[in-house]
């Protein structure tokens, strides 16, 4: 696991997280993630890992209670990821389509992310992948 990751809030009562919530998250670990499309309606924004396979993943930045990351492959099986679908077969939205770079990095599954220390687990999970 990289060791810069770092999580602020992460606690056993911190069970929910907001898109607001994510960015900050993201935004304090450049070391390991970066910014790689906003929609322009602002829908979805994607972020890319910066090793490894470099993994794509987007969410809604206006969520306020559940974060739903939808993920260019499966994500890992860890505590606190909840409500894995498959969408590789169904129809995504047009914001969706605009924020993955195409190919191998399309929106193939999507989570919940329960909480901060999820996040940020999946991450590395990801990043070591």
């Amino acid at each position: 696991m990289p060791s810069s990751i770092t999580s602020k809030k992460a606690t056993d009562k911190n069970l929910s997280i907001s898109g607001v919530d994510a960015i900050e998250i993201l935004n304090r670990n450049t070391d390991l993630v970066a910014l790689h499309k906003k929609d322009n309606t602002d829908k979805f924004w994607s972020y890319k890992l910066i090793h490894g396979a470099r993994a794509e993943f987007a969410f809604d930045p206006k969520t306020k209670t559940k974060l739903t990351i939808r993920f260019d492959r499966k994500p890992p099986a860890i505590e606190g990821i909840e409500s894995v679908v498959d969408i590789s077969r169904d129809n995504k939205s047009t914001a969706l389509g605009r924020v993955f770079s195409g190919n191998a990095h399309q929106a193939k599954f999507k989570a919940l992310v329960r909480d901060e220390k999820t996040l940020l687990n999946v991450l590395s999970a990801l990043a070591d992948a």
